[in-house]
């Protein structure tokens, strides 16, 4: 019978298994970036398993809303409120730290080099080499508004285009979809 299926599925990892509560495991609190790493903020720690060494469970305490790892270094940024901070974790350093004008609905790393941030309002960019705090590439379309749910961000591996996306609730129970693209040259 499971010939004829495209996509046959098995669980390869249970977090509740690992010890991750039920709570943590949802939209904005659990978070994997790239085949490396898991990471769910639970209540007064962050849990970070690492996929590529056998599940290792590491817990840290940390008062964090948010946390992301790096795709492709040991490298993990935080978010509680308005506060940003970034840490490299082979090192155990600081890397960077910014106070946003604004509350973030959605971040994602763009690539191993760019956090992108997004408000309510703009859309922003926050390079991880040298000093610089986040820079604003965009606003948001009106079509984006305030009640859409941002759900993903993506930058062209040429960094010519961005798109945004979000979901919002329609008429008759419906899920309408946004996405706003953006060209980086023309600023349009």
């Amino acid at each position: 019978m499971a010939q004829g299926l495209p996509v046959t599925f098995s669980e390869a990892l249970n977090l509740q298994q690992l010890g991750v509560p039920e709570t943590s495991i949802k939209h904005g609190m659990t978070t994997m970036e790239s085949d490396k790493w898991i990471v769910c903020v639970e209540s007064n720690q962050l849990t970070m398993i690492d996929l590529r060494n056998g599940a290792q469970v590491t817990r840290r305490p940390m008062q964090a809303e948010a946390a992301i790892m790096n795709p492709e270094q040991n490298i993990l940024a935080l978010r509680a409120g308005t506060t940003l901070q970034i840490f490299n974790l082979d090192t155990k350093q600081k890397l960077k730290s910014h106070a946003m004008p604004e509350p973030l609905l959605f971040w994602k790393w763009t690539s191993p080099t760019n956090l992108g941030l997004v408000t309510a309002t703009s859309v922003w960019h926050w390079p991880l080499e040298g000093n610089a705090g986040p820079s604003k590439l965009f606003d948001r379309h009106q079509t984006l508004g305030p009640n859409t749910q941002i759900i993903n961000y993506r930058v062209s591996p040429d960094n010519k285009w961005c798109v945004l996306g979000g979901i919002s609730a329609g008429a008759g129970g419906q899920v309408n979809g946004n996405m706003q693209l953006y060209n980086i040259e023309r600023k349009l």
